[in-house]
């Protein structure tokens, strides 16, 4: 598919403004009235200046000042309502192009994640979205009003002087190339301003969320340095940015210079010739010197549409990515919780096969085990398993059917999951408990996890107790009570299957053992896949899965296969010698 041109992106961009039209050309109508009122205003120069040497239409020009004054007045409104009309739609567009992309953003598959870093992201929403706006809006205003401004001056030079007027065009297609040079440069330096944009709000991210980091391992010279290099280069690019604006507008203006310098040429052979009277001759000037700035607006124009075309690209590229796939029509009810793993292969785009051949069954009600070395492919599995990443062959069944056939939503209706890396929204503790379509439970469903969880204390040592703002990443929590809420989420979700990722790592070990032994009576009837890396936490299960270098190594009970002195012996044998 060819890369959309310049036009084709404003054009769709345009459309955003189609759904405000009566606004649009309020504004559109009141920006023209206000250039032309200017026009007006000096060819009226031409009427006062002959009329006075002439000592004609007295009573007239004794009204000029009140005249005048009217004239501004509605000059004043038309700008006004021009800038509102104008803002209040750039405003709803930056609003709508922000929805659509967080929406994207919610929908496009785990791999597209781990593509980007998330300073390109959040970049996109908000600094490309704001170059758009003034595409859309800012630019469209001057646009209308130079041109506005530009057509009215030469109409009424056309009808004082063909010649002058033809003669002062000479400098039109020179002007024209500069333009059309500069839109390109205009763009290219665009893109790789929001490119460095991105790496700005990425530095900062990043030292923001991992600060304890940084001041631990003394990193602040590390991070001053990383910030230093992005934001100079988003400077950089800023000043050829400037260089190409600073150098185009008076290039403009020299050329229209040069065409004004010989018009006053022919102006005086006709002024002196008696063709061209004293009042024509001054208004004709000030109308070419009325034009110099809406040509010089022009060029800025081309600046900010270059922008907000490149932003507008960035956007687009990304709303018009697919969705992650979602084929399946079957709605599930509520699983049995059978999980069939038939030759399943996986391997990431960039590396080698991470699954290879890996067949699995687990019955309804069984609580399995994965175990192995790190990179053995353990948390993989589950990850396709919820659909996050497709197998490269084989198939996943769950309960005889196909994953591929189960509409997605449906699919993922049957899972609880809580992993190493605890997810906290900077919300109340009980927002992050009943998250999403657990907001809809009841109170005493809300309140059994939270007990089972062993929360209970944990939320009465704060005053707020559950309206308890938990902060950015659930930082003013404690690892085990972090880890804890991300428990209860999943007790309040009584979902079929459970996948715990060692979930109760963070904990110490008095709460540990609470919260297996509240996770031993969640488990009864439903299927649990344990993602193992402390092996002591799962010698109950009733199947544990050996994993190594992608493939099933072996697999049976804790006793069985520590009495087959294998590959689970070997690292059992290590962790106990490191304890």
């Amino acid at each position: 598919m060819s890369k959309p041109t310049g036009w084709q992106i404003y054009k769709r961009l345009l459309k955003y403004t189609s759904r405000y039209k009566t606004v649009f050309f309020i504004g559109l109508f009141c920006t023209a009235i206000s250039a032309l009122i200017e026009v007006g205003l000096i060819a009226q120069f031409e009427t006062l200046i002959d009329d006075l040497l002439a000592a004609e239409n007295i009573d007239i020009l004794r009204w000029t000042p009140v005249i005048l004054i009217v004239i501004l007045i509605v000059r004043g409104l038309a700008t006004f309502f021009s800038t509102y009309c104008m803002e209040w739609i750039g405003r709803r567009i930056v609003h709508e192009l922000r929805t659509d992309l967080f929406n994207k953003y919610l929908y496009l598959p785990i791999d597209y994640f781990e593509k980007n870093n998330s300073g390109d992201l959040v970049s996109r929403i908000t600094f490309n979205t704001e170059t758009v706006s003034n595409a859309t809006t800012q630019a469209v205003t001057n646009l209308i009003r130079s041109l506005a401004g530009i057509i009215g001056a030469l109409t009424y030079m056309f009808l004082t002087s063909v010649t002058l007027t033809l003669t002062f065009l000479i400098a039109a297609p020179l002007i024209a190339i500069v333009v059309n040079v500069t839109a390109k440069r205009f763009r290219r330096i665009s893109h790789n301003m929001q490119d460095s944009m991105g790496l700005v709000t990425q530095s900062t991210q990043e030292t923001v969320e991992g600060i304890r980091v940084v001041k631990t391992f003394s990193g602040e010279s590390y991070e001053k340095n990383k910030f230093f290099n992005s934001s100079n280069k988003n400077r950089q690019q800023a000043m050829k940015m400037v260089t190409v604006k600073a150098f185009s507008s008076p290039l403009i203006q020299v050329l229209a210079g040069m065409g004004m310098a010989i018009v006053f040429w022919v102006a005086v052979e006709q002024f002196l010739a008696g063709t061209l009277t004293k009042g024509s001759f001054v208004a004709f000037f000030m109308q070419i010197m009325y034009m110099l700035k809406p040509l010089k607006d022009l060029s800025n124009v081309n600046n900010v549409l270059q922008r907000g075309i490149a932003g507008a690209e960035s956007i687009f590229h990304e709303v018009d990515k697919s969705n992650e796939i979602n084929q399946g029509t079957l709605e599930l009810e509520r699983s049995r919780g059978r999980i069939e793993f038939d030759n399943v292969c996986f391997a990431y785009d960039d590396k080698g096969p991470v699954l290879n051949n890996v067949s699995l069954n687990i019955e309804s009600g069984q609580t399995v085990a994965i175990v192995g070395p790190s990179g053995s492919g353990k948390s993989t599995l589950t990850n396709l398993l919820l659909k996050f990443y497709h197998p490269s062959s084989g198939q996943i069944r769950l309960d005889g059917n196909a994953l591929d056939d189960i509409e997605l939503n449906s699919l993922r209706e049957q899972f609880a999951y809580v992993s190493q890396q605890i997810v906290l929204f900077n919300d109340t503790i009980k927002a992050n408990i009943a998250y999403g379509e657990l907001a809809k439970c009841d109170e005493e469903a809300l309140n059994s996890a939270i007990e089972n969880a062993y929360l209970t204390e944990v939320i009465d040592s704060f005053d707020d107790g559950l309206n308890t703002m938990v902060g950015t990443s659930g930082s003013k929590l404690s690892g085990g009570q972090r880890q804890r809420v991300a428990i209860a989420r999943a007790l309040l979700k009584d979902a079929p299957i459970l996948v715990l990722d060692e979930a109760t790592s963070a904990l110490d070990n008095e709460s540990e053992k609470k919260i297996q032994l509240a996770l031993e009576n969640l488990m009864k009837d439903r299927t649990t896949i344990v993602i193992a890396h402390r092996l002591s936490t799962v010698e109950n299960a009733d199947k544990i899965v050996v994993l190594k270098e992608g493939k099933i190594v072996e697999q049976g009970k804790h006793a069985d296969l520590l009495s087959q002195q294998g590959e689970y012996y070997r690292l059992y044998q290590m962790q106990f010698s490191e304890d």
